[in-house]
């Protein structure tokens, strides 16, 4: 004959209370991963425009604040043109907090007409798991 199951019958409703549990945890927790990346993606774009589009200067602002105060803005940047701002290691997050970038940065020279091009291995942080600010958290790598 064929082995008869008996014992304890599952309760549906209670497997259906479970799966939706876990699958409600999954949701909140994918939305949050999702709000996590737009977040960083939104400090990372305005970064990117700023060095590439704006006055380099202006990138001392996406330093943490503690940083930005004591950072040392280099004169020369007046004289310089950015070129090129290529994303070479897209974003990754070390963890809820931290994420790292690699670009590329191609710029010229204004006064002599040279023509460079530097790694930027970026990283970004916010302050707790809560805050939706990313700040860059290693100094800004001097174009000169």
């Amino acid at each position: 004959g064929t082995p008869t199951m008996t014992g304890i019958r599952p309760n549906p409703a209670l497997l259906l209370l479970i799966i939706l549990t876990l699958a409600g945890c999954t949701v909140v927790d994918t939305i949050k991963e999702k709000q996590l990346g737009v977040d960083l993606e939104t400090s990372l774009d305005g970064y990117e425009a700023t060095i590439r589009w704006g006055r380099a200067q202006d990138a001392y602002a996406f330093l943490k604040p503690e940083m930005a105060r004591e950072a040392k803005i280099p004169a020369s940047l007046d004289s310089i043109q950015v070129t090129q701002y290529r994303v070479i290691a897209p974003p990754t997050f070390r963890d809820k907090t931290t994420a790292t970038q690699t670009v590329a940065i191609s710029y010229i020279l204004l006064d002599s007409q040279v023509e460079r091009t530097l790694i930027d291995q970026q990283l970004w942080q916010r302050e707790d798991e809560e805050t939706r600010n990313w700040y860059r958290i290693n100094p800004i790598p001097e174009l000169k």
